[in-house]
């Protein structure tokens, strides 16, 4: 997934797939801002799993099930916070990338 800018400050993300027939979702337009804000409800949603968390009790089922949930939210936050600090990359430098080595014979 990638910000590209293609118009005047505008951004989209493109999740790349090999194969496009295997019923993946088009890429989505998403602004900064967006994510910005998918990032807070994520927060929030990690904060209230470490609430419930804290009340459950110790070595059961439910706290092992939301100690990974808490995980792999944070994962996406991490992920998020990575793919905000890069810079958009021109759309048209995406497809038409040099070749840098020579075919194969």
């Amino acid at each position: 997934m990638q910000f590209i800018s293609p118009v005047q400050g505008q951004y989209a993300v493109v999740i790349s797939t090999q194969s496009p027939g295997l019923g993946m979702p088009p890429p989505t337009d998403v602004t900064p801002d967006e994510v910005r804000q998918m990032m807070l409800y994520l927060r929030k949603a990690r904060d209230r799993a470490t609430a419930i968390r804290d009340r459950s009790l110790g070595g059961s089922y439910m706290e092992s099930v939301l100690t990974r949930t808490i995980d792999g939210i944070t994962l996406e936050l991490s992920q998020l916070d990575y793919l905000l600090a890069q810079k958009p990359v021109a759309k048209e430098t995406i497809g038409t990338a040099g070749r840098r080595m020579r075919p194969a014979i």
